[in-house]
């Protein structure tokens, strides 16, 4: 592919769901239902197969044939990056190949942790550039702690491989100041650091990170493209009421629920959210009430 990545990065995206029926299953018709309605937004583009998407949860054949209806239902101006992570390099290379075929802009990789006490920088930046060497596609890394045993990149990590020419960028879930990770990119590196949380986006974006993929923006995408657009706009003021009105609206909403939250959310607003699969369960009857009242107050219902 052409290396345009700033290009394809800039802007939201939401880092999809998967979608169950009431035994489990895969639903890939609703999956295509949110797509559909999610083209109808200024989303940037869609993460499939990342923690949102339960990709842990799904065997390697469900995988491929959610990125199936994705190729199917994304329009040709919005840009894929779906999450490809197995524990091992040679597992990961061997998936990203199953689905480079598939019209996927980037593969996006978390961290190795099963060994954590073993995931030195050295190990990781072999195991990245592994793959990266190998993968038909750009490949971009995942700074998520919460989901890596606590594992945190470090700058050396950043600065090593983000000159890398098949290595594009990172989203950054972590707890750490995005600007530390963007200030460590070499001058010139065709590299580019996205906020991986609401919290984290207008920071971010001041710190020159060119967009996000945000959970909130699964059940209110055009808010979270707004914040983007004032901002890119210079009109600064209302960029700055806009960021704190969403980060309150997570904290007191969905966001303190985690995916099972999400997809309530998602439910209330109209898309498809459904349950996760176990083991996570979905809202209880009460946090679900609890829910809608704070979306209703909002007057989003």
């Amino acid at each position: 592919m052409e290396r345009n990545y700033k290009e394809k990065l800039s802007g939201i995206f939401p880092p999809c769901m998967t979608i169950f029926d009431e035994h489990e299953n895969v639903a890939y018709d609703k999956i295509a239902a949110n797509i559909e309605r999610y083209n109808q937004t200024k989303l940037r583009g869609y993460m499939p197969l990342g923690s949102n998407g339960e990709f842990r949860s799904l065997s390697d054949e469900e995988s491929v044939k959610v990125i199936d209806v994705y190729q199917q239902y994304t329009p040709a101006d919005k840009c894929l990056i779906a999450g490809v992570m197995r524990e091992s390099a040679k597992a990961t290379i061997e998936f990203i190949k199953r689905i480079a075929d598939k019209r996927i802009d980037f593969a996006t990789i978390l961290a190795p942790h099963y060994f954590v006490s073993s995931m030195t920088d050295d190990a990781l930046i072999k195991y990245y550039t592994v793959i990266a060497d190998q993968s038909p596609i750009p490949i971009m890394l995942y700074n998520a702690p919460k989901f890596s045993a606590g594992l945190t990149f470090s700058q050396r990590i950043i600065s090593e491989l983000a000159v890398h020419p098949n290595i594009a960028g990172m989203k950054d879930t972590s707890s750490e100041d995005i600007s530390v990770y963007i200030n460590a990119v070499p001058e010139g590196a065709n590299f580019y650091v996205m906020a991986g949380t609401i919290n984290k986006l207008y920071k971010a974006l001041e710190a020159g990170a060119v967009g996000g993929v945000v959970s909130m923006a699964n059940y209110l995408p055009e808010p979270c493209c707004k914040l983007q657009e004032l901002y890119e706009a210079g009109n600064i003021e209302e960029a700055q009421k806009l960021d704190v009105y969403l980060r309150e609206l997570s904290s007191n909403a969905a966001g303190k629920f985690g995916v099972a939250g999400v997809k309530a959310a998602m439910d209330l607003l109209g898309y498809h959210g459904g349950a996760p699969r176990i083991p996570l369960l979905p809202l209880s009857e009460d946090k679900k009430a609890a829910l809608k009242a704070v979306l209703e107050k909002e007057g989003l219902l």
